[in-house]
């Protein structure tokens, strides 16, 4: 696996990388548009698709027809990735705001979300992100 700097679209393929041996949860599905605010190289917008607990797509652009808006300052989006901090923490203290089917993401990513292969998805991205 090759490091990437976050954010970039070598970054979006590090994830898609990391979550390819994740496995399938029928009904686990969700789409959704993240924008970061105050990135070094300004607003990141970008989108996942998740459909049956795999992840099957993340790239920039916002898609038409997402089910949740995710909104991070970018340094809470770099903390939680390179920290490792679940996204209900940051989403409890105000740090991720959710918008629209809310709770799509709070409640219907749960098998995925509390999963190990997820912990371990997320200790790739720390281990392999620039910053």
């Amino acid at each position: 696996m090759e490091r990437a700097r976050f954010l970039s679209d070598d970054w979006f393929g590090l994830n898609l990388e990391a979550a390819s041996g994740w496995r399938e949860r029928p009904g686990v599905d969700c789409s959704a548009n993240y924008e970061v605010t105050g990135a070094p190289d300004g607003k990141v917008r970008y989108h996942t698709v998740i459909r049956d607990g795999r992840l099957v797509e993340m790239a920039l652009g916002k898609l038409a027809d997402a089910e949740v808006g995710i909104v991070y300052k970018y340094a809470d989006a770099r903390a939680e990735v390179a920290g490792g901090e679940h996204p209900d923490l940051a989403y409890m203290s105000g740090r991720m705001k959710l918008e629209g089917e809310y709770a799509r993401w709070v409640y219907g990513l749960r098998p995925l979300l509390d999963s190990p292969e997820y912990g371990a998805f997320r200790s790739t991205l720390a281990e392999y992100t620039d910053f």
